[in-house]
């Protein structure tokens, strides 16, 4: 699930710098493993999850 997670916020392009937490080396391994999923969320796949989560940010009026 973290994997999940950390690759999400790799491709939301609201997310501006995804910061990592681990306190063993094999948490760091697990993490990295994020870019391959990250590879595998297709356009598709990530409104599947916007849909799920329902949180997606309204975009930003432009009242110039």
């Amino acid at each position: 699930m973290a994997q999940l997670a950390l690759a999400w916020c790799l491709k939301n392009p609201n997310v501006s710098s995804v910061i990592t937490g681990a306190s063993r080396a094999s948490q760091v391994v697990e993490n990295m493993k994020a870019l391959e999923c990250a590879e595998k969320l297709s356009p598709e796949i990530m409104e599947r999850i916007e849909g799920v989560l329902k949180n997606k940010p309204e975009p930003e009026s432009d009242y110039r």
